[in-house]
């Protein structure tokens, strides 16, 4: 994935990565990216709720619903349909107190609340003589205190504020009683002003990210907490639909492990939403996972992703054999596919060449293993392994030069070493604690 999303990059496309694992730490700071790792005294914080009149659609409308359901259920429960339309009515009611300011009661929507009430109030076995005026009551009561909502900022924080206030009159209103206001508002409280999360949600997200061409995110410290880590990965999501929307050249957002915490019954619409919308603003979205079963166990995986992807890369796939039917028809692939699946790293084709990995890669129906052989130089940009990331540290503090600098330095001197294996020569680096200044006259091998 190093290989492929350098390449896209160098090809003019924007780049916005999710990672959990440091994976792109090296070839970020290469390119000159912007790398955002959440911590808790930093962490990634956005405001999707500030938006402009002109930004304010159904799509918008769409994930801010689902931000907030995610919020209050979490991402592994079957949410009602009341509590769907509830959710998306105090999203859209929101913006229009703040566009459009704060209105009585339209005569005709008056007009049905007062035959709801009515209805309530007979069935409550209210005397007939006493319905009217205790109906007139309870709607004058209800728009005086519609009236005193206020929503003079665009924030998670005055969203919180109106929709605790409106979610208890819209279930008066509608005779609702199966939703629980107190556990709403308790809920959502961690991500309000003063709670455990206050800044993720309040605080407008950097600027400068929209010219930012290569972006990673990453969220390790938090793929354990399961209430945090499917919002932040939806925010992220909404922070590469937003410069999806305004940039005109080629987009990929390419999610790593992250992408579990979103598969979800609650969220395998909005998926399939972000996949198709991709590719109307020349942009593409890939989910990466070294975990089979993840394909294999998911119906939302295969609803969601797997039936919206063109393109399919695989690695050596031999542990699996015996059990890989289901993937093969999971994944739509042919009896020459397999075949040529189980040939990944099995030919005799390493004549005269530098080490390479070989991948299967299907192409709308066109499939084909390739070889992704790199140079030392790349390795060292990749590279995740410690070692190899201090000695390469080294280098760039002794020398005081740029990241490239150092890597064409240290590479020169592993490849005058005569030490095939990178974490070898690594180790005889960390050992001295200094640059090796080997001379181009040693012997050279490539590993």
């Amino acid at each position: 994935m190093n290989s492929v999303v350098r390449q896209l990059w160098e090809q003019n496309t924007d780049i916005v990565m999710v990672d959990t694992g440091n994976s792109y730490e090296g070839l970020c700071e290469y390119v000159g990216g912007k790398y955002i790792a959440y911590t808790e005294d930093k962490p990634i914080t956005m405001n999707p709720f500030n938006i402009s009149k002109r930004e304010l659609n159904i799509e918008k409308i769409d994930f801010l619903k689902n931000l907030i359901l995610l919020i209050w259920k979490g991402s592994e429960v079957q949410i009602p349909e009341l509590e769907f339309r509830v959710v998306e009515q105090l999203v859209t009611e929101y913006y229009d107190f703040y566009f459009n300011g704060m209105q009585p009661y339209p005569s005709a929507q008056k007009e049905t609340l007062r035959k709801n009430l009515s209805t309530m109030e007979k069935r409550r076995g209210t005397e007939l003589s006493q319905i009217h005026d205790k109906v007139e009551k309870l709607i004058h009561g209800l728009e005086e205190r519609r009236m005193a909502l206020a929503v003079k900022t665009l924030s998670f924080d005055s969203f919180y504020e109106f929709a605790c206030e409106r979610l208890d009159q819209i279930c008066i209103e509608n005779n609702i009683t199966t939703i629980d206001c107190d556990n709403f508002a308790y809920m959502l409280q961690n991500f309000y002003r003063g709670g455990k999360y206050d800044k993720i949600l309040n605080e407008n997200v950097d600027s400068t990210l929209f010219d930012e061409t290569f972006i990673v995110f990453e969220v390790d410290a938090i793929k354990e907490n399961k209430q945090l880590f499917p919002i932040v990965t939806l925010i992220i999501m909404d922070v590469f639909l937003q410069k999806m929307r305004l940039k005109k050249n080629r987009k990929c957002l390419v999610i790593e492990e992250a992408w579990k915490a979103i598969a979800s019954p609650l969220m395998a619409e909005y998926i399939k939403y972000l996949y198709k919308t991709a590719r109307k603003f020349w942009a593409s979205v890939g989910v990466v996972t070294q975990e089979i079963q993840d394909i294999i166990g998911s119906p939302i995986v295969k609803e969601a992703i797997i039936n919206n992807s063109d393109v399919v890369m695989l690695l050596d796939q031999s542990k699996f054999r015996e059990r890989f039917d289901e993937i093969k028809a999971i994944l739509g692939l042919t009896d020459v596919d397999c075949k040529k699946i189980f040939t990944v790293n099995r030919l005799e084709n390493k004549e005269g060449r530098s080490f390479f990995r070989e991948v299967f890669i299907r192409r709308g129906s066109t499939s084909g293993v390739y070889g992704v052989e790199e140079p030392h130089e790349c390795y060292m940009t990749y590279t995740t392994e410690r070692a190899e990331k201090e000695a390469l540290k080294l280098y760039k503090r002794e020398l005081k030069c740029s990241h490239q600098e150092a890597i064409e330095r240290y590479c020169r001197d592993w490849d005058a070493s005569g030490i095939g294996k990178s974490l070898a020569f690594a180790q005889k680096v960390n050992e001295a604690g200094k640059v090796l200044n080997l001379t181009d006259n040693c012997p050279m091998t490539k590993s």
